[in-house]
């Protein structure tokens, strides 16, 4: 896959980036760079809200789709990119670059495999304090803005469901409840703001294969404690963890078998050169990189991605599969609503 084109808002910073990244071609219009037919692939990264309209946009034209994460800013936007993507017959994923760790693979593999049993218990997290102290020049305090489709819940909780439906299964039912604990937000200069959108999670999860689970998330938690998922079964137990946001940089794989004993026991699994390759050759992690650490999870995803444009199929993260998490996300907030579980199985109306 070769980048051939870059569109910003405005002339000069698209041409400006171009010249920097070393592309091809500038636009300043994403209407023109979807309908120009030397574009095969659309990669979009903004708010859920314009995302939702350049997704549509690019679809329409029959490009093939890489759209960022929240996948969409509500659950009639999501149902309505999956309907157009299956009508234009291209292919869709979304960048949750979770699914693609190498960590979560050898995970999923190892569940699979039987190393834990049955699954009984699964736990999550992700803790980090992005907004706990606003900085000078931090660019993403429109995160704390309503109606644009963020929330700690939406960017965050839906990157965990991912991860939690690539290697468990899907989520039968849920109940929630969000919080905006930081209710203000003081910026430099003296200014501050009020939070409209939820920075804490808190949910229980029931499994379709029978496992319970929690699941929690926020990104106002003091000392950015970081990722973890716990599995627990009736032969052992699995645990994945990682700092800030996760990649092969910090992520660690843990693995124990049941015994009686009162201390854990687990052993760091090391993960097989064979999940950190791309295209025949091993990728590796850059620290000077510009992805958050995310090349080599990206580039497993943007494989199965071109795999699935060239030969067919779904690729990782698919839209289907991102409409599945939306509905959970959804779920989540009419649990919060109606403060009790909502059963996804049973098809309830989440408006």
């Amino acid at each position: 896959m070769e980048v051939t084109a870059i569109c910003t808002s405005r002339r000069e910073s698209a041409e400006a980036a171009a010249t920097q990244c070393g592309v091809g071609r500038a636009f300043w219009d994403y209407e023109a760079m979807c309908g120009d037919p030397e574009v095969d692939v659309i990669d979009t990264g903004t708010s859920p809200v314009l995302r939702e309209k350049i997704v549509t946009a690019a679809l329409k034209a029959g490009k093939h789709v890489v759209n960022e994460m929240p996948f969409a800013p509500s659950l009639e936007a999501a149902e309505g990119l999956v309907r157009l993507q299956r009508e234009k017959g291209v292919v869709g994923a979304a960048a949750a670059s979770v699914v693609g760790l190498p960590h979560l693979a050898l995970m999923k593999e190892m569940v699979e495999e039987g190393y834990v049993g049955e699954v009984f218990q699964v736990h999550c997290s992700w803790h980090l304090s992005f907004f706990l102290k606003i900085f000078p020049g931090f660019p993403y305090t429109w995160f704390g803005k309503g109606g644009l489709g963020v929330s700690v819940t939406r960017n965050q909780g839906s990157h965990l469901l991912h991860a939690l439906r690539e290697v468990f299964g899907p989520i039968a039912s849920v109940v929630g409840r969000m919080e905006t604990q930081v209710k203000r937000w003081e910026l430099p200069g003296g200014e501050s703001m009020e939070v409209e959108t939820d920075d804490t999670l808190q949910a229980l999860l029931r499994f379709g294969r029978g496992a319970m689970g929690t699941l929690t998330t926020s990104w106002t938690a003091a000392d950015s404690p970081g990722f973890c998922i716990d599995a627990f079964g009736s032969k052992g137990r699995l645990r994945l963890e990682a700092l800030q946001y996760p990649s092969v940089a910090t992520a660690r794989l843990y693995a124990a078998k049941s015994g009686f004993g009162l201390a854990p026991s687990g052993q760091e699994v090391q993960v097989p050169e064979r999940l950190f390759m791309v295209a025949g050759r091993v990728v590796e992690g850059d620290a000077g990189e510009t992805s958050g650490g995310q090349r080599v999870s990206l580039a497993r995803i943007f494989e199965g991605f071109v795999r699935a444009v060239r030969e067919g199929g779904e690729p990782p993260v698919s839209f289907a599969r991102s409409l599945e998490v939306q509905r959970v996300v959804e779920a989540l907030y009419a649990s919060h609503q109606r403060k009790g579980w909502v059963d996804l199985e049973a098809g309830e109306e989440l408006g």
